[in-house]
């Protein structure tokens, strides 16, 4: 059997009238759709000509799909709202075709002359051509915004917002260069591995996060941990001290770089393989939008992760001073514990008068005491932790209080060989100026004997001074501050140490648990007072401060 295969046409047309004569005959058989692309220039024509706005309007009402992509100006603006009645409109920045497709099976692409007249036009059913243009269509369809949406940023003024895929890496991290340059508030960067990041900073990366930061940016990086990242960091942070960066979990790892500037501008990058150095291989397809709906969004879950990796570098810091604390508590343990057991032993193989053997005595005491001290500590921090630390305040005579313990340090001193250490207070003075406190006298006596304790610790020959003051705040005779302060000619404090001074489990040693100053400040604070401490400027040593109000506010 013979089949004979429909003969496929294309014609050209010349004039106006012909044209629209050929337009109105093939709206007679459309059923399905209409759709295609105006120039922005032949929108009020469409809608101006009335033979060709009635047919539109007729094709309308028989359910016919109408769709059409234009670009909406302000010159066309009333006349796209128009089309918008009737057909489904979307805005694509220069576009500049006008054609249309009948049902999916015939094509009609036209030229307009000088006089708003239509002078050209082709016709064509080759299938071919008409699935190109159908192709065309869809592309432009998929990547233009609603037109409700454009036109209410042309009328409001804003600028309009697109969306857009860069194939082209040269042209997507050039993109990139330039809205980071234009940077006017902040630059969040999600990296997707740490050696995507280590093939940015070989491209130059430094020179761009400077530009930035000068504009007055605030520049912020999140880069998953991975082999030299914080050397990598580092050298950024040495160029750009301005940058804030954070490593964060490995775990963040994905295969997209995530790059937010504003709040008003967002560009992801796929990656494709980050061993390869040059970063135009490296990376893959781009997306940049700058819809401030979908850049705040990026931003929200850049600070989502940027609060996470905070939590996960405390959590990591608290680990590691927890584990510190474990071992230097055990050490702690094990140094009392020890003699306690092994001189109790000896005592009690041996025989004759409990004077004879008043050494092992003294020492089982002395260990028994310091094994009490260290479990007193670890009971202050939990009922610190607990916020069950209550105060019992009383007004004293803090000068005497001090003169009692500097007292007791100073015996302690003598019957220790080790030491050539003299303590310095003049407590005669301190007794003319009736330094009265309202305060927890045991809490306070605390706090002198752990500064003392510490000071004791870190100086084997020279000198520990203690000296009180008192100083009116504002001239106030009824608001005045007592400070305590003690120095020492000490080793110093560590600089690795002096940002957590304070903090529990703090301590580069197995010297000490590090709970003392954090209990001090923990006390200091409850009574509405303050702590602090420096190296001295001029001398060896350290100095630590404590001040509390006359009649304060305390925390009970």
């Amino acid at each position: 059997m013979i089949t004979h295969s429909r003969k496929e046409i294309t014609e050209v047309l010349y004039g106006n009238e012909n044209i629209i004569k050929k337009t109105l005959e093939t709206f007679s058989w459309i059923r399905r759709s209409l759709e295609g692309c105006v120039d922005h220039t032949e929108v009020r024509m469409h809608v101006t000509t009335e033979p060709i706005w009635n047919g539109l309007n007729q094709l309308k009402e028989k359910g016919v799909k109408l769709r059409v992509v234009t670009e909406i100006t302000d010159d066309n603006i009333s006349y796209a709202k128009k089309m918008m009645q009737i057909a489904e409109v979307r805005h694509l920045k220069g576009v500049r075709s006008s054609f249309g497709i009948a049902d999916g099976i015939q094509y009609l692409d036209h030229a307009i002359s000088d006089k708003d007249q239509l002078s050209h036009a082709i016709i064509s059913d080759v299938k071919a051509i008409v699935e190109a243009k159908q192709y065309l269509f869809e592309t432009l369809w998929n990547i233009a915004i609603p037109a409700e949406q454009a036109t209410i940023e042309l009328e409001e003024g804003v600028e309009p917002t697109k969306t857009e895929i860069i194939r082209d890496t040269k042209v997507s991290i050039a993109h990139a260069i330039d809205i980071i340059k234009s940077a006017k508030k902040e630059v969040m960067v999600i990296w997707a591995t740490s050696k995507t990041f280590v093939i940015g900073m070989n491209s130059g990366l430094a020179e761009l996060y400077t530009y930035a930061t000068h504009n007055g940016a605030k520049v912020r990086l999140l880069i998953p941990n991975g082999q030299d990242i914080e050397h990598t960091a580092n050298i950024l942070k040495m160029s750009v001290p301005q940058v804030d960066i954070r490593i964060a979990d490995k775990n963040l790892e994905t295969k997209i770089t995530i790059l937010i500037v504003d709040r008003a501008e967002v560009m992801t990058w796929e990656l494709r393989d980050d061993n390869i150095e040059n970063p135009y291989q490296a990376g893959g397809l781009a997306t940049y939008s700058n819809n401030k709906s979908i850049a705040s969004s990026y931003g929200t879950i850049f600070e989502v992760f940027w609060k996470q990796t905070e939590l996960y570098e405390q959590s990591q810091t608290y680990n590691k001073m927890q584990n510190e604390f474990i071992n230097i508590a055990a050490h702690e343990l094990r140094t009392p514990v020890q003699p306690i057991i092994g001189l109790s032993q000896i005592l009690l193989s041996k025989r004759g008068k409990m004077e004879d053997h008043a050494e092992l005595i003294q020492t089982i005491n002395r260990n028994a005491k310091r094994l009490q001290h260290l479990t007193e500590d670890i009971l202050d921090v939990t009922k610190i932790e607990s916020q069950s630390l209550h105060l019992y305040t009383e007004i004293f005579e803090l000068g005497d209080t001090i003169s009692n313990i500097v007292r007791d340090f100073s015996m302690q001193i003598k019957g220790d060989d080790s030491k050539r250490l003299k303590i310095n207070y003049d407590d005669e003075a301190a007794k003319e100026r009736k330094m009265t406190v309202n305060a927890d006298k045991a809490r306070v006596s605390q706090v002198i004997i752990h500064l003392l304790e510490n000071a004791v610790k870190f100086t084997r020959e020279g000198s520990v001074t203690i000296s009180l003051k008192r100083e009116e705040n504002s001239g106030n005779k009824n608001d005045q501050t007592t400070t305590v302060s003690v120095m020492d000619s000490g080793s110093g404090i560590d600089s690795d140490i002096m940002p957590r001074l304070f903090d529990k489990f703090a301590s580069k040693s197995y010297q000490g648990t590090g709970l003392g100053l954090f209990i001090s400040k923990k006390i200091i604070e409850a009574h509405g007072g303050k702590i602090w401490a420096e190296n001295n400027r001029d001398k060896k040593g350290a100095t630590f401060y404590f001040s509390l109000p006359k009649f304060g506010n305390v925390s009970k």
